[in-house]
Protein backbone atom coordinates (compact mmCIF):
# COMPACT_ATOMS: atom_id res chain seq x y z
CA UNK A 1 0.00 0.00 0.00
CA UNK A 2 1.45 3.46 -0.92
CA UNK A 3 2.64 5.58 2.02
CA UNK A 4 0.39 8.48 0.95
CA UNK A 5 -2.71 6.25 1.04
CA UNK A 6 -1.75 4.90 4.48
CA UNK A 7 -1.29 8.44 5.77
CA UNK A 8 -4.68 9.55 4.43
CA UNK A 9 -6.42 6.57 6.03
CA UNK A 10 -4.76 7.24 9.37
CA UNK A 11 -5.80 10.90 9.21
CA UNK A 12 -9.41 9.92 8.42
CA UNK A 13 -9.40 7.36 11.24
CA UNK A 14 -7.98 9.90 13.70
CA UNK A 15 -10.63 12.43 12.69
CA UNK A 16 -13.49 10.04 13.36
CA UNK A 17 -11.95 8.91 16.65
CA UNK A 18 -11.71 12.55 17.79
CA UNK A 19 -15.26 13.16 16.62
CA UNK A 20 -16.59 10.24 18.63
CA UNK A 21 -14.59 11.29 21.72
CA UNK A 22 -15.98 14.78 21.40
CA UNK A 23 -19.57 13.51 21.16
CA UNK A 24 -19.07 11.11 24.07
CA UNK A 25 -17.70 13.99 26.15
CA UNK A 26 -20.73 16.12 25.37
CA UNK A 27 -23.02 13.21 26.22
CA UNK A 28 -21.25 12.66 29.55
CA UNK A 29 -21.54 16.34 30.49
CA UNK A 30 -25.21 16.42 29.49
CA UNK A 31 -26.09 13.29 31.46
CA UNK A 32 -24.04 14.46 34.48
CA UNK A 33 -25.76 17.84 34.50
CA UNK A 34 -29.34 16.63 34.15
CA UNK A 35 -28.92 13.32 35.98
CA UNK A 36 -29.26 10.08 34.09
CA UNK A 37 -32.74 9.11 32.95
CA UNK A 38 -34.26 7.23 30.06
CA UNK A 39 -35.48 10.45 28.44
CA UNK A 40 -32.07 12.08 28.83
CA UNK A 41 -30.36 9.00 27.38
CA UNK A 42 -32.55 8.84 24.27
CA UNK A 43 -32.32 12.57 23.74
CA UNK A 44 -28.53 12.35 23.94
CA UNK A 45 -28.43 9.44 21.49
CA UNK A 46 -30.63 11.40 19.08
CA UNK A 47 -28.35 14.45 19.27
CA UNK A 48 -25.28 12.24 18.76
CA UNK A 49 -26.85 10.57 15.75
CA UNK A 50 -27.77 13.89 14.13
CA UNK A 51 -24.33 15.33 14.86
CA UNK A 52 -22.55 12.24 13.52
CA UNK A 53 -24.62 12.22 10.32
CA UNK A 54 -24.07 15.93 9.77
CA UNK A 55 -20.34 15.97 10.42
CA UNK A 56 -19.83 12.68 8.60
CA UNK A 57 -21.69 14.03 5.57
CA UNK A 58 -19.48 17.14 5.51
CA UNK A 59 -16.31 15.09 5.84
CA UNK A 60 -17.30 12.49 3.22
CA UNK A 61 -18.44 15.23 0.84
CA UNK A 62 -15.02 16.82 1.17
CA UNK A 63 -13.29 13.52 0.40
CA UNK A 64 -15.57 12.72 -2.56
CA UNK A 65 -15.21 16.22 -3.98
CA UNK A 66 -11.43 15.86 -3.88
CA UNK A 67 -11.71 12.44 -5.54
CA UNK A 68 -14.01 13.67 -8.31
CA UNK A 69 -11.77 16.68 -8.91
CA UNK A 70 -8.76 14.38 -9.21
CA UNK A 71 -10.64 12.12 -11.66
CA UNK A 72 -11.65 15.16 -13.72
CA UNK A 73 -8.03 16.34 -13.88
CA UNK A 74 -6.84 12.83 -14.82
CA UNK A 75 -9.41 12.64 -17.62
CA UNK A 76 -8.34 16.03 -18.96
CA UNK A 77 -4.64 15.10 -18.84
CA UNK A 78 -5.35 11.75 -20.49
CA UNK A 79 -7.36 13.39 -23.27
CA UNK A 80 -4.57 15.89 -23.92
CA UNK A 81 -1.84 13.23 -24.03
CA UNK A 82 -3.86 10.93 -26.28
CA UNK A 83 -4.71 13.85 -28.57
CA UNK A 84 -1.02 14.69 -28.94
CA UNK A 85 -0.20 11.04 -29.64
CA UNK A 86 -2.88 10.85 -32.31
CA UNK A 87 -1.44 13.78 -34.29
CA UNK A 88 1.81 12.03 -35.44
CA UNK A 89 -0.13 8.84 -36.20
CA UNK A 90 -2.49 10.76 -38.48
CA UNK A 91 0.49 12.56 -40.08
CA UNK A 92 2.24 9.27 -40.87
CA UNK A 93 -0.97 7.79 -42.26
CA UNK A 94 -1.77 10.75 -44.54
CA UNK A 95 1.82 11.08 -45.85
CA UNK A 96 1.99 7.35 -46.58
CA UNK A 97 -1.12 7.72 -48.75
CA UNK A 98 0.47 10.63 -50.61
CA UNK A 99 3.68 8.66 -51.18
CA UNK A 100 1.70 5.70 -52.51
CA UNK A 101 0.34 7.92 -55.28
CA UNK A 102 3.78 9.16 -56.38
CA UNK A 103 5.87 5.99 -56.06
CA UNK A 104 5.34 3.47 -58.83
CA UNK A 105 8.05 0.84 -58.32
CA UNK A 106 7.12 -2.41 -56.60
CA UNK A 107 9.99 -1.97 -54.14
CA UNK A 108 8.77 1.46 -52.99
CA UNK A 109 5.17 0.29 -52.84
CA UNK A 110 6.23 -2.62 -50.62
CA UNK A 111 7.98 -0.18 -48.28
CA UNK A 112 4.91 2.02 -48.14
CA UNK A 113 2.78 -1.04 -47.42
CA UNK A 114 5.02 -1.87 -44.45
CA UNK A 115 4.58 1.69 -43.20
CA UNK A 116 0.81 1.30 -43.51
CA UNK A 117 0.87 -1.97 -41.57
CA UNK A 118 3.02 -0.39 -38.86
CA UNK A 119 0.64 2.57 -38.69
CA UNK A 120 -2.35 0.27 -38.28
CA UNK A 121 -0.57 -1.54 -35.46
CA UNK A 122 0.39 1.79 -33.86
CA UNK A 123 -3.23 2.94 -34.02
CA UNK A 124 -4.37 -0.23 -32.30
CA UNK A 125 -1.76 0.29 -29.59
CA UNK A 126 -3.01 3.87 -29.24
CA UNK A 127 -6.58 2.62 -28.80
CA UNK A 128 -5.43 0.10 -26.19
CA UNK A 129 -3.52 2.78 -24.28
CA UNK A 130 -6.56 5.05 -24.35
CA UNK A 131 -8.75 2.18 -23.15
CA UNK A 132 -6.35 1.17 -20.37
CA UNK A 133 -6.10 4.75 -19.05
CA UNK A 134 -9.78 5.66 -19.19
CA UNK A 135 -11.25 2.39 -17.90
CA UNK A 136 -9.48 2.95 -14.57
CA UNK A 137 -11.33 6.27 -14.20
CA UNK A 138 -14.72 5.67 -15.81
CA UNK A 139 -16.61 2.45 -16.64
CA UNK A 140 -16.00 1.13 -20.16
CA UNK A 141 -18.88 1.86 -22.55
CA UNK A 142 -20.59 -1.01 -24.32
CA UNK A 143 -21.14 -0.78 -28.05
CA UNK A 144 -22.63 -2.83 -30.86
CA UNK A 145 -20.17 -4.56 -33.20
CA UNK A 146 -20.00 -7.49 -35.61
CA UNK A 147 -18.14 -10.50 -34.25
CA UNK A 148 -16.70 -11.68 -37.59
CA UNK A 149 -15.32 -8.24 -38.50
CA UNK A 150 -13.67 -7.79 -35.11
CA UNK A 151 -12.11 -11.27 -35.15
CA UNK A 152 -10.71 -10.74 -38.66
CA UNK A 153 -9.31 -7.30 -37.73
CA UNK A 154 -7.60 -8.72 -34.64
CA UNK A 155 -6.07 -11.55 -36.66
CA UNK A 156 -4.60 -9.23 -39.32
CA UNK A 157 -1.83 -8.22 -36.93
CA UNK A 158 -0.92 -11.87 -36.31
CA UNK A 159 -1.07 -12.80 -40.00
CA UNK A 160 1.45 -10.03 -40.78
CA UNK A 161 4.00 -11.95 -38.71
CA UNK A 162 4.03 -14.68 -41.40
CA UNK A 163 4.02 -17.43 -38.80
CA UNK A 164 1.14 -19.78 -38.15
CA UNK A 165 -1.58 -20.09 -40.74
CA UNK A 166 -4.94 -18.94 -39.34
CA UNK A 167 -8.11 -20.57 -40.65
CA UNK A 168 -11.67 -19.40 -40.05
CA UNK A 169 -14.94 -21.28 -39.86
CA UNK A 170 -17.37 -18.46 -39.19
CA UNK A 171 -21.04 -18.04 -40.24
CA UNK A 172 -21.82 -15.80 -43.22
CA UNK A 173 -24.63 -14.02 -41.40
CA UNK A 174 -23.32 -11.20 -39.17
CA UNK A 175 -23.27 -12.00 -35.47
CA UNK A 176 -24.01 -8.81 -33.52
CA UNK A 177 -22.37 -8.33 -30.13
CA UNK A 178 -23.10 -5.78 -27.41
CA UNK A 179 -20.03 -5.40 -25.19
CA UNK A 180 -16.92 -3.42 -24.37
CA UNK A 181 -15.35 -3.73 -27.86
CA UNK A 182 -11.76 -2.74 -27.10
CA UNK A 183 -11.79 -5.02 -24.06
CA UNK A 184 -13.08 -7.83 -26.29
CA UNK A 185 -10.26 -7.23 -28.77
CA UNK A 186 -7.71 -7.23 -25.96
CA UNK A 187 -9.12 -10.45 -24.55
CA UNK A 188 -9.18 -12.20 -27.97
CA UNK A 189 -5.68 -11.02 -28.88
CA UNK A 190 -4.29 -12.40 -25.62
CA UNK A 191 -5.74 -15.81 -26.45
CA UNK A 192 -4.34 -15.65 -30.00
CA UNK A 193 -0.94 -14.51 -28.74
CA UNK A 194 -0.69 -17.51 -26.41
CA UNK A 195 -1.85 -19.86 -29.19
CA UNK A 196 0.98 -18.64 -31.42
CA UNK A 197 3.55 -18.42 -28.63
CA UNK A 198 3.10 -22.06 -27.63
CA UNK A 199 2.70 -23.51 -31.13
CA UNK A 200 5.36 -24.45 -33.71
CA UNK A 201 5.54 -21.96 -36.57
CA UNK A 202 4.01 -24.27 -39.17
CA UNK A 203 1.10 -25.49 -37.06
CA UNK A 204 -2.24 -23.85 -38.01
CA UNK A 205 -4.56 -22.07 -35.59
CA UNK A 206 -8.27 -22.61 -36.19
CA UNK A 207 -11.02 -20.17 -35.21
CA UNK A 208 -14.59 -21.41 -35.31
CA UNK A 209 -18.00 -20.15 -34.24
CA UNK A 210 -21.15 -22.21 -33.77
CA UNK A 211 -23.94 -22.50 -31.20
CA UNK A 212 -22.98 -19.09 -29.77
CA UNK A 213 -19.48 -20.35 -28.94
CA UNK A 214 -16.23 -18.92 -30.29
CA UNK A 215 -13.35 -21.41 -30.23
CA UNK A 216 -9.62 -20.86 -30.72
CA UNK A 217 -7.82 -24.16 -31.36
CA UNK A 218 -4.07 -24.68 -31.65
CA UNK A 219 -1.78 -27.67 -32.04
CA UNK A 220 0.86 -26.47 -29.63
CA UNK A 221 2.58 -27.86 -26.56
CA UNK A 222 -0.64 -28.03 -24.55
CA UNK A 223 -1.18 -27.54 -20.83
CA UNK A 224 -0.72 -30.11 -18.10
CA UNK A 225 -3.58 -30.81 -15.62
CA UNK A 226 -1.64 -29.12 -12.79
CA UNK A 227 -1.05 -26.00 -14.92
CA UNK A 228 -4.72 -25.86 -15.92
CA UNK A 229 -5.62 -25.45 -12.24
CA UNK A 230 -3.43 -22.35 -11.94
CA UNK A 231 -3.78 -20.89 -15.43
CA UNK A 232 -6.04 -18.02 -14.26
CA UNK A 233 -3.58 -16.82 -11.61
CA UNK A 234 -2.02 -13.46 -12.32
CA UNK A 235 1.75 -13.65 -13.08
CA UNK A 236 1.68 -17.45 -13.27
CA UNK A 237 3.66 -18.88 -16.18
CA UNK A 238 3.75 -22.58 -16.91
CA UNK A 239 6.79 -22.14 -19.17
CA UNK A 240 9.14 -19.45 -17.83
CA UNK A 241 11.31 -19.68 -20.95
CA UNK A 242 8.62 -17.93 -23.01
CA UNK A 243 8.34 -14.15 -23.22
CA UNK A 244 5.62 -12.51 -21.15
CA UNK A 245 4.68 -11.67 -17.61
CA UNK A 246 1.96 -14.22 -17.01
CA UNK A 247 -0.95 -11.76 -17.00
CA UNK A 248 -2.56 -12.57 -20.37
CA UNK A 249 -4.94 -15.29 -19.15
CA UNK A 250 -5.75 -13.24 -16.04
CA UNK A 251 -6.83 -10.38 -18.34
CA UNK A 252 -8.94 -12.82 -20.36
CA UNK A 253 -10.57 -14.23 -17.22
CA UNK A 254 -11.27 -10.78 -15.78
CA UNK A 255 -12.94 -9.56 -18.97
CA UNK A 256 -15.00 -12.72 -19.38
CA UNK A 257 -16.22 -12.47 -15.79
CA UNK A 258 -17.24 -8.83 -16.27
CA UNK A 259 -19.06 -9.52 -19.54
CA UNK A 260 -20.58 -12.83 -18.37
CA UNK A 261 -18.73 -14.87 -21.00
CA UNK A 262 -18.34 -18.55 -20.27
CA UNK A 263 -14.61 -19.36 -20.48
CA UNK A 264 -13.31 -22.93 -20.76
CA UNK A 265 -9.88 -24.43 -21.48
CA UNK A 266 -9.45 -27.94 -22.88
CA UNK A 267 -5.89 -29.13 -23.26
CA UNK A 268 -3.44 -32.00 -23.04
CA UNK A 269 0.32 -31.87 -23.16
CA UNK A 270 1.66 -32.13 -26.72
CA UNK A 271 -1.92 -32.25 -28.01
CA UNK A 272 -2.70 -28.55 -28.26
CA UNK A 273 -5.27 -26.34 -26.54
CA UNK A 274 -8.87 -25.39 -27.26
CA UNK A 275 -10.25 -22.20 -25.71
CA UNK A 276 -14.04 -21.91 -25.75
CA UNK A 277 -15.84 -18.59 -25.26
CA UNK A 278 -19.58 -18.85 -24.68
CA UNK A 279 -20.95 -15.53 -26.04
CA UNK A 280 -24.64 -16.32 -25.59
CA UNK A 281 -25.27 -13.52 -23.07
CA UNK A 282 -23.72 -10.81 -25.24
CA UNK A 283 -25.14 -11.76 -28.65
CA UNK A 284 -27.99 -9.47 -29.73
CA UNK A 285 -28.76 -10.88 -33.18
Amino acid sequence: MPKTLKKERLIALAFFELLMLFLWGISYLFLSTYNFSADAFWFTMFVMMVATIGLGYIFISYLLEAKYEMQKNLINITDEILHELNIPISTIESNAKLLAKTQTSDKEQARIERINHATIRLKRLYEKLSYALTKEITPAKKEQFILQETVYECCEMFMMQNRNEISFDMPHNPVSILADKIGFEQMFENIMSNAMKYSPNLEPINITFSNNKLEIIDNGVGISPSELLRIHERYYQGDSSKDGKGIGVAIVKGYCDNERIGLSFYSEQNQGTRVVLDLQKMITV
